[in-house]
Order: C-alpha cells, then structure tokens, then sequence
C-alpha cells in the first residue's frame, strides 16, 4: 500500500531519532539532501534503491516497512527472510517457531498481510512507556 505522505513523515521521524541533519543522512545514504527533503515534505517518490539506501542509513529502520510505505513490495528474497526484529526474538519460544514455520510456507499474499501485522505490533509497542497499560 503506497502512502508517500507517510513515508516522508517516517523517514522525518527516522533522521531525528538518529540526530542527523538533512546533509548527514544525505552523505551517509549517497543520496542528495535535497532530494532527502522533497521526499520529506512529499514533493518527489524515491526509487526503491532509494529507499533501500535511505533505509540502511538510518539506524531503527525497518527496510520491509519503508518499502511498503514507498509502494515497492519486498523481494521473494526479502519476504522469505524473516524481519531482523523476529529473527531476534526468542528462538526458544514455540509461538516465536510457528510464526516463523507460518511465514516462510505462506504464500506472498498471506507474508505480506503477516508482516504489516508484525509492523502493527512493533508501532504500537514503539509508543508505549514503561507506565502505560497494555491494551
């Protein structure tokens, strides 16, 4: 689902977290800062090596996320490879087994639907503090 206003918010929110400046995200991804800023402020949609490059500048991005924002779906590559925050999870867990068991037999359709359910959940838990109940 492409949604470019999203995008460039997300990638707004990505360089502050990570204290850069429009120069130096622009020097760590190769690609222009002003190019950077009229992606922020909607005016021009990036390439996918574009967000791939932007992607792996920035520290606490997710590459499958931004790809999906920008309107570009992961490579059969990339959608078999679970996200790094799975794959991190505790391998021990039989939840954390079946959903990887799930994901890499499903076909595209259903990897895609598990995995913005995978970004849902990281979102929400993103905007939690320690004293916020769960909901």
């Amino acid at each position: 689902m492409k949604d470019m206003v999203q995008f460039g918010r997300q990638i707004r929110e990505l360089r502050k977290q990570n204290h850069l400046t429009l120069r130096e995200l622009g020097e760590r991804s190769g690609v222009s800062y002003s190019f950077i800023n009229s992606i922020e402020n909607n005016r021009f949609n990036p390439s996918r090596e574009t967000v791939i490059a932007l992607a792996d500048a920035l520290n606490r991005a997710d590459k499958d996320e931004l790809l999906l924002l920008a309107g570009f779906a992961p490579t059969e590559e990339e959608a078999l490879e679970a996200p790094a925050e799975i794959r991190s999870a505790d391998a021990d867990d039989p939840e954390v087994s079946l959903f990887f068991k799930d994901f890499q037999s499903a076909p595209k359709e259903r990897r895609d639907e598990m995995l913005r359910f995978w970004h849902f959940i990281k979102n929400q838990q993103q905007h939690r503090t320690p004293d916020s109940e769960q909901q």
